[in-house]
């Protein structure tokens, strides 16, 4: 992936950072396991503000709240507007924003720290283990326990690490493994996406659906596509890409709408031939995705969502890799795209297309 100059610099410093303060501040960590069913507050570190990497929590969330559904998670993010998918979550109590630029505004650092000792947590866990500004966090909360994974780069002193076992190739599945820490090893909830919709959600979404249809007196028996275009760096398709492949989907299947997800980043649709739909509302906007017959993009927060939202998902791959970041779920469709022209790409989702109207 090209990767932009100042966000290599930034890394580079970070983990540079990060070996020094480990050595400076190491620490030795419990070895006893924490008792689950006797926590009632955790404090989830991931200030990070892509939809993407905020919606991989669900696995963790869920998954906590099948062990103890008493337990409410404070979640330390990057930002509450990408924060508010997964507020309506049960076990979701607060949402916390983590301002971007917390570490170069001393008022805003005061204010944080202020704030983040006012209240007492059972457990603070980080999940990101070699993140500065997730360590900075976790420095500051006030907790009785404080639990992360082991890394040479991680410096912070908490009471209990647990070691990667790597078990999981997916990205949105690793972070289940802090749960050794309280010698959590069986998994109760399914391991997937999700965001827990409600059905007023999901029933507006289908009348949003159907109002788009009728407006544009589209017969409702078409098969409808939801796609997006837009993706970080080289993981973007161009729009000649997309129209060439939605101009062969339609040669090879010509009972299909689709219907061209727009954003601040893509403002206006694709062409005369697709008809558009936006919403700010990111919840509502995967409920919709969910009310589509498919969903289609790159590696991208959108394509996550709609897997998050139960959306039946196509996920296009270019550079990132399909077992860390691919669309999880057997119903779902992960394409390499390399080697692959749009004519094949759109062969592909004929015969998904095909087999959909089978089951």
């Amino acid at each position: 992936m090209d990767i932009p100059l100042h966000l290599k610099i930034r890394r580079i410093f970070n983990s540079g950072f990060n070996r020094f303060l480990a050595i400076l501040f190491q620490t030795q960590a419990q070895t006893d396991l924490l008792n689950i069913k006797q926590i009632k507050t955790i404090a989830l570190i991931r200030p990070n503000y892509r939809i993407g990497n905020i919606i991989f929590l669900t696995p963790l969330i869920n998954e906590i709240y099948e062990q103890n559904p008493d337990i409410k998670i404070d979640l330390f993010i990057g930002s509450d507007s990408v924060g508010k998918i997964l507020q309506p979550m049960q076990n979701i109590d607060t949402i916390v924003d983590i301002s971007r630029k917390l570490l170069i505004n001393p008022l805003q650092l005061y204010k944080f720290i202020k704030n983040a000792r006012i209240k007492q947590y059972d457990v603070c866990i980080n999940i990101s283990s070699r993140s500065l500004s997730s360590q900075i966090v976790t420095l500051f909360i006030n907790a009785n326990y404080k639990l992360s994974f082991e890394d040479e780069k991680s410096w912070v002193p908490v009471t209990h690490r647990v070691k990667h076992r790597w078990l999981f190739s997916h990205a949105s599945l690793q972070p289940l493994e802090v749960l050794d820490g309280f010698g959590i090893y069986d998994y109760k909830h399914k391991q997937e996406l999700d965001i827990k919709l409600q059905q007023a959600e999901l029933d507006k979404a289908k009348i949003d659906l159907s109002m788009l249809l009728d407006k544009n007196t589209i017969d409702k028996s078409l098969f409808t596509i939801a796609i997006f275009r837009n993706a970080r760096f080289d993981k973007k398709l161009e729009d000649g890409w997309w129209i060439n492949f939605i101009s062969e989907l339609h040669r090879l299947n010509n009972n299909i709408i689709i219907i061209d997800i727009l954003s601040p980043d893509v403002p206006t649709k694709l062409n005369s031939s697709v008809l558009d739909y936006s919403n700010k509302d990111l919840r509502q906007l995967g409920a919709f995705l969910n009310a589509c017959d498919l969903y289609i993009s790159a590696d991208t927060g959108p394509l996550h969502l709609a897997t998050a939202s139960g959306a039946k998902s196509i996920g296009l791959f270019n550079h990132t890799i399909i077992a860390a970041y691919g669309t999880l779920g057997e119903k779902n469709l992960n394409i390499d795209l390399n080697g692959l022209n749009e004519k094949e790409v759109a062969s592909k989702v004929a015969l998904k297309i095909r087999q959909e109207h089978k089951s």
